[in-house]
């Protein structure tokens, strides 16, 4: 029989034993989300600049960001991470484990692979392998945050997502600019490697909780069988468009208005560095609350961004930097809002089905598909318009916005 104290001290135990394992599996997935973004900000911004100093044509260097194609494909295979592990290892760490493995012996490859002549090929292919293992990984990531997180404990995983892919994506884009010349190719390529390798260290050692086979295999007619899926398709689609449109359009915009590319690249890194340390851990707190209203806030915010970007355009505003740093600062807090709140309705949706890894895959694809459309579209519109025209009209957009997410929260609050 068990006395009373010691009954008590199970219970201390078992509630000390959770919340070391929480907090062990909350800084896997902000280690293996900041790896993720280590190839993006590579493909996106650092090699086309290291490959260009070493001669490559703008031929070449314009294929470099298809480099990202899988995380727009990979819903195609998601269903095969849900379904295939090895038991012994853990359903989701069976797909970590060799995807970080890959993530790091290419970065470490592309050390020693020269970026002119036939090498640049051959780092193509080395880069193009490394982000589909970072895609695949990202399934599993979110299929594993989804099933093992509810509530509270889902928005600070969601802070640490998107966080953790835009500190990967400057680490991996910026960064390596900032260091190359110090470094060189080899010892900077080196030094990315450190951190995907950290990441495998820690899923090695962290004891994933057994799964248990689900009766039907994941597939994606399931996935688009489920209520309100196209619903949330649409507003995966359009979420991601204040962030992705303002920042294509705003750099540009600062370029045409006289301001010199270290300039532009200062507020890019500030525009970050905001989304960060402000508007990601802002929206975890309030997302824990409502997260439906804090999506609409977070797209108020944009527009009110979008409002000060076209009285800046018009003339109304001087284009300064402490004009352009409070119009920058509010959509980078906007944006960690939306993205934080979006995320975390994504994977409530996916966690409260039988194959999270594919349902949370199909709706980053269509978040990630808006995402390059809505930049690009704005980019032409500022192009065609004017830049005064297209900001107002963004404005005036993100309002109507607002209107579609109250409406969508009225049918899936209860649930998502």
């Amino acid at each position: 029989m068990v006395s009373p104290m010691s009954e008590t001290e199970s219970i201390a135990h078992a509630a000390e034993a959770a919340g070391q394992g929480r907090v062990h599996l909350l800084t896997l997935l902000g280690l293996l989300y900041f790896t993720q973004g280590l190839p993006m900000g590579l493909a996106m911004e650092a090699l086309p600049v290291l490959m260009r100093q070493g001669g490559a044509s703008m031929d070449v260097i314009a294929l470099v960001p298809l480099a990202g194609l899988p995380w727009i494909l990979k819903l195609i295979w998601a269903p095969m991470v849900d379904n295939r592990w090895i038991a012994a290892r853990g359903r989701r760490k069976s797909w970590i484990l060799p995807m970080q493995a890959i993530v790091t012996a290419s970065l470490g490859l592309l050390a020693f692979v020269p970026l002119s002549g036939l090498g640049l090929w051959l780092a193509f292919g080395i880069l193009f392998t490394g982000a589909l293992a970072s895609a695949t990984q990202d399934t599993a990531s979110d299929g594993l945050a989804a099933e093992q997180l509810r509530g509270k404990r889902l928005a600070h995983a969601n802070a640490l997502q998107v966080g953790g892919l835009m500190a990967g994506f400057m680490v991996g884009g910026g960064g390596v600019l900032m260091v190359a010349d110090t470094l060189g190719q080899a010892g900077t390529f080196l030094l990315l490697a450190i951190f995907p390798l950290a990441s495998l260290l820690v899923a090695v050692n962290w004891p994933e909780p057994l799964s248990t086979r689900p009766e039907r295999k994941a597939r994606l007619k399931e996935t688009f069988r489920r209520g309100g899926i196209y619903l949330l398709m649409l507003t995966s689609f359009i979420y991601g468009g204040a962030h992705a449109g303002g920042l294509s359009v705003t750099k540009i915009f600062l370029v045409d208005a006289g301001w010199s590319n270290h300039s532009t690249g200062v507020v890019a890194t500030l525009s970050g560095l905001v989304l960060m340390v402000v508007g990601c851990p802002l929206g975890s707190v309030l997302t824990a609350r409502n997260r439906w209203l804090t999506m609409a806030g977070g797209i108020f915010l944009a527009a009110v961004s979008f409002a000060l970007w076209g009285l800046i355009a018009s003339g109304v505003m001087t284009v300064n930097w402490l004009p352009v740093a409070i119009a920058m600062g509010v959509l980078s807090i906007a944006s960690g809002l939306i993205a934080v709140s979006a995320a975390t309705i994504i994977m409530a949706f996916g966690g409260s089905g039988q194959q999270a890894g594919t349902d949370v895959t199909v709706l980053q694809s269509a978040n990630i598909t808006g995402e390059m459309v809505i930049a690009g579209f704005v980019v032409w519109a500022a192009g065609r318009f004017g830049y005064a025209e297209t900001f107002g009209v963004a404005t005036v957009l993100l309002a109507f916005a607002i209107l579609f997410v109250a409406s969508a929260a009225r049918s899936f609050s209860s649930k998502y």
